[in-house]
């Protein structure tokens, strides 16, 4: 609905929209949508990168990401993963993380992240990737495992924890992310301008600290920077959406 209504506002600069990586990349790959993300929007700047985690329960049988991949494929169908929900974005991203490690396992939907957790943490689903900052409180206490981040780089709230590609997923760099965007129209020296005061603040030393306690890390990029990797990313999910037999709403 946020969405729309950005999409529907005067070029002018003082309407902004927080996009996501859900209504923005992964909803035009499911849905019927009022908007058009490549099309109805200019983009301005990234604020922010949402790292996940492949999280199991503690007594999950494999000490590091390589053992994980290789018990999993040994047994094709035996293990589960659970998500927020069919077509969320952790969905996608465990269904790619399969893809890429060649792995089988059943899929369990739940509505929302924090069942879906639970009982993974009751030991009932095997596997799931979700949010750093859904399930660093669990993984410290003990009550996860966790083997793996998706981003190439590791996360600043959790930087003892080895990403996927250092394990030997070469190349495997995905999650959530949030961006700053306009109407389509907006003027390239609006566009420009704000993502020069965007990069000024996501710099700053407080909101870089905030942003680590919230589970994120605080980043910025340039409005063509983002303009490629927004196509990119709904390429991408398109693809994963595909491969996973996902059929889109009408």
């Amino acid at each position: 609905i946020g969405t729309d209504q950005v999409a529907k506002s005067a070029p002018d600069g003082y309407t902004l929209l927080a996009a996501s990586s859900g209504p923005y990349s992964i909803a035009p790959n499911l849905q019927k949508l009022p908007y058009e993300p490549l099309k109805d929007f200019a983009p301005i700047s990234l604020i922010s990168a949402a790292p996940f985690a492949l999280v199991t329960h503690p007594n999950f049988p494999a000490a590091n990401l390589k053992e994980f991949i290789a018990l999993v494929k040994a047994n094709p169908d035996k293990y589960t993963f659970s998500s927020s929900g069919t077509g969320a974005t952790a969905h996608l991203i465990t269904e790619y993380f399969n893809s890429s490690a060649d792995l089988k396992a059943r899929h369990i939907p739940y509505k929302g992240s924090a069942p879906a957790l639970t009982d993974i943490m009751n030991g009932q689903v095997g596997y799931t990737f979700e949010t750093v900052a859904s399930v660093i409180g669990h993984v410290r206490s003990g009550r996860l495992k966790a083997y793996g981040v998706s981003f190439a780089r590791r996360s600043s709230a959790m930087p003892e924890i080895p990403t996927a590609a250092e394990s030997g997923l070469t190349g495997f760099d995905i999650g959530a992310w949030i961006g700053f965007v306009a109407p389509a129209g907006t003027s390239r020296e609006i566009t420009t301008r704000i993502a020069a005061e965007v990069r000024k603040a996501m710099n700053a030393p407080d909101l870089k600290e905030r942003y680590i306690s919230l589970g994120m890390d605080a980043v910025a990029n340039t409005p063509d920077e983002f303009t490629a990797m927004l196509r990119r990313e709904q390429e991408r999910y398109g693809a994963i959406v595909k491969r996973a037999g996902i059929q889109p709403v009408d």
